[in-house]
């Protein structure tokens, strides 16, 4: 065989060769591919396992948030239901204890009330005979026979009996031994009320009286009854009897007594301040501090060239001329207060209704005892209506024993009656008699004030205006030329500025300077340097040429700078000195016209001052 056919021989084994080894490498990898196939579908069914396995746990997850959300919901239904619980065990204890203080209160009302008619019942029924003795159709009734004096005597004696210890009881049979004519015994009456209370029994002899026409034994009793009282504590029955009064209900005598009293009061309480004060303090003084409240004050917009020109003054200036004012703003205050003068116009009839109301009030007025008792009973009857509330109770206190009634000094009476008149417990007829009865002091505190007022006023002022200062005197009567004291501020000023204008000139050790400055500058330093350097040196020869040419050129400039600024300062100067002038006469006229009020005050109240001492 031929080496070519060996070769070609040999090429085809292993052709074969190769093929078998492909076919054999190819079995392997389908079976190995078949394995896979096998793993993937043992594991997809392991996967799908899971998957149901997990569908199931998700269920069950769903389940349990479902349950979870019942058992929350039963929760929150089981708080609200103790709490509603709660609510509703606290509003039954509460209405309990409010219940049960209504138990309370009800018994022990129940008790007081049993008490307050076993012990003060019989109070009751002598009240009412009070009140029907002191009325006038009872003496009538007597005069005419219509009632049996006998009677009355029984009825009146039946009270004392049950009644030994209430000054009413033998105050009304003081007034049925009145309507017998029995003097030694209506004596003896009167004396045994006046022991159990003399002011009580004092003024319902006064008040009977005057009901019953005797208007002689109502002023002796009604001046008894003002000498009993203190004038540091001054009830309301003196307001209402200071009414009736002032009302004329009780007749001249009565009015003259009660003018006089009220007089020797304010007298005293200025002497009684006088004594405990560390300095001699006059009785016009306590007055003083009203009637300063009632000054006019100067608001900052007035008098302010005035105020500039005489600054250092200008305090003191301004205490005086508001102290000035006083009389006359009192005046106003007090003819708006009284707009019938101290007077009133004519007196009215009286109806006699100040005296039913203070006789009502006196008769119904109840005694410690009695009113002690009854604002408990008070107490408890706000403690049921309230519901046992104690605290709504509490401030619904209502009790006519409260700060209405609570006594007041005569001063501060007399303070409320005329600068208060809103908070005083008087009519205008009584608030007129207290103007009358503190009138002296408020007069001479006025004079006071005007005194004060006057020291104040300097007998020259001194008005300085840019730097110039002129004396002038405080009279406006005196004649002050003001076109003078304007030239001559004018003529002062353009002076000034002229010499100021004058040494507005060449300086020219500066000009010199600034000149060596920029040739040194120009000509040794600029031509050396290099950069920011040169400019920086260049400028400052620029700056020191354009001084040079400013001194030099730039005087008329300056010059009429300066005259424009002094003919501005000069024209303003002028304008406050003429404003200050013109004010300082209107002030001070103004400030005499407010201290001649003093004399419109005194013929305002002429009648009352020369009534009260006459």
């Amino acid at each position: 065989m031929s080496e070519h056919a060996r070769n070609a021989a040999m090429t085809t084994g292993d052709v074969m060769g190769d093929r078998s080894e492909a076919d054999s490498a190819l079995d392997r990898l389908i079976e190995q591919l078949e394995g896979v196939g096998k793993e993937q579908v043992r594991h997809g069914g392991r996967l799908d396992s899971f998957e149901e396995g997990l569908q199931g746990v998700r269920a069950k997850v769903v389940q349990l948030r479902g349950d979870v959300t019942e058992v929350r919901q039963e929760v929150a239904g089981l708080e609200s239901a103790v709490s509603d619980t709660r609510e509703v065990l606290d509003a039954f204890i509460q209405q309990y204890g409010r219940d049960r203080e209504v138990a309370r209160a009800q018994a022990e009302l129940a008790r007081l009330t049993t008490v307050f008619h076993a012990e003060f019942a019989q109070r009751k029924q002598t009240r009412a005979l009070a009140r029907g003795l002191a009325h006038t159709l009872t003496a009538q009734a007597v005069r005419r026979k219509m009632v049996n004096t006998i009677t009355v005597r029984s009825c009146a004696e039946e009270r004392m009996l049950l009644e030994p210890a209430y000054w009413l009881a033998p105050a009304i049979m003081a007034v049925a031994a009145n309507f017998r004519d029995e003097t030694e015994q209506g004596e003896r009456a009167r004396a045994h009320a006046c022991t159990l209370d003399a002011a009580k029994a004092n003024l319902f002899f006064a008040l009977t009286s005057s009901r019953l026409g005797n208007e002689d034994e109502a002023a002796a009793w009604m001046d008894t009854y003002l000498q009993s009282l203190d004038p540091e504590e001054l009830g309301q029955d003196f307001c209402v009897v200071l009414d009736a009064i002032a009302s004329n209900e009780l007749g001249e005598e009565a009015l003259s007594y009660t003018r006089q009293t009220m007089a020797g009061w304010n007298q005293s309480t200025h002497r009684t301040s006088a004594h405990n004060s560390i300095m001699d303090m006059p009785g016009a003084a306590q007055w003083s501090g009203r009637l300063r409240n009632l000054r006019r004050q100067l608001s900052e917009d007035e008098y302010t060239a005035l105020r500039e020109t005489c600054s250092d003054q200008w305090d003191a200036l301004q205490v005086g001329w508001e102290l000035a004012t006083v009389p006359g703003r009192t005046l106003a205050y007090l003819q708006r207060t009284f707009p019938d003068g101290p007077d009133g116009v004519d007196r009215p009839v009286s109806d006699g209704r100040h005296v039913e109301t203070a006789l009502e009030r006196l008769i119904n007025q109840l005694e410690p005892d009695e009113a002690h008792l009854h604002e408990q009973m008070r107490r408890l009857e706000r403690i049921i209506e309230h519901g046992g509330d104690l605290e709504a109770a509490a401030q619904a206190d209502e009790s006519p024993l409260g700060p209405e009634t609570e006594p007041v000094p005569f001063v501060t009476l007399l303070d409320q009656a005329v600068f208060a008149p809103d908070t005083a417990r008087l009519g205008p007829s009584a608030r007129r008699m207290a103007l009358r009865a503190i009138w002296p002091s408020l007069e001479g505190a006025a004079d006071r004030v005007v005194t004060e007022s006057r020291r104040q006023i300097p007998h020259r002022i001194t008005l300085s205006v840019a730097g110039y200062s002129w004396t002038l005197p405080t009279d406006p009567h005196r004649t002050v030329e003001p076109d003078r004291l304007i030239d001559d501020l004018a003529t002062r000023l353009e002076q000034r500025t002229q010499a100021r204008s004058d040494a507005v000139v060449r300086r020219w050790p500066r000009v010199c300077s600034a000149l060596l400055f920029g040739t040194v500058t120009g000509a040794l330093v600029v031509p050396f340097v290099d950069g920011v350097s040169r400019a920086l040196f260049f400028l400052l020869t620029l700056t020191a040429v354009a001084w040079v040419l400013w001194e030099i050129c730039g005087v008329p400039l300056r010059k009429r700078h300066v005259r424009e600024q002094g003919d501005q300062s000069r024209h303003d100067a002028v304008a406050t000195l003429a404003k200050a002038l013109r004010q300082r006469e209107d002030f001070f006229t103004e400030w005499l016209e407010s201290m001649e009020d003093l004399a419109a005050l005194t013929r305002w109240a002429g009648t009352a001052n020369s009534a009260d001492h006459g």
